[in-house]
């Protein structure tokens, strides 16, 4: 069975690029485009990782992490960053971040982490 991903992100462009880029190289890719919306994709499929923004509406990022990590068994699921910017890294790793991207986004370092985190499909 392939490894599932769940990218969360208000932009759009951002998450039909990294879907489709991820699905063709054979990741199960869900979707979301706040971290409410996220929490209840994790109540439908527990993922093997989430791609997360953190400037979001509705409910940003920290608090996403924030409430996930209430559930033990979403925990251990490892979340890797996306960040327009870099001094939030500190805080973010409290949250037992597994890595940080800055934005703008480049597929290929996207495609890069993923597969460093979680191996091939």
């Amino acid at each position: 069975m392939p490894k599932s991903i769940l990218v969360v992100d208000d932009e759009n462009i951002v998450v039909e690029i990294a879907k489709r880029r991820l699905e063709e190289r054979g990741f199960q890719v869900q979707t979301a485009f706040n971290g409410a919306e996220a929490l209840e994709r994790l109540k439908e499929k527990v993922p093997d990782l989430i791609v997360l923004d953190v400037q979001m509406p509705e409910m940003n990022g920290y608090t996403f992490l924030m409430e996930k990590n209430k559930t033990p068994e979403h925990v251990d699921i490892p979340v890797i960053v996306l960040s327009a910017y870099a001094e939030t890294e500190a805080l973010l790793r409290r949250h037992r971040i597994k890595d940080y991207l800055l934005k703008p986004l480049k597929l290929q370092d996207l495609i890069a982490k993923v597969v460093e985190v979680i191996g091939q499909p």
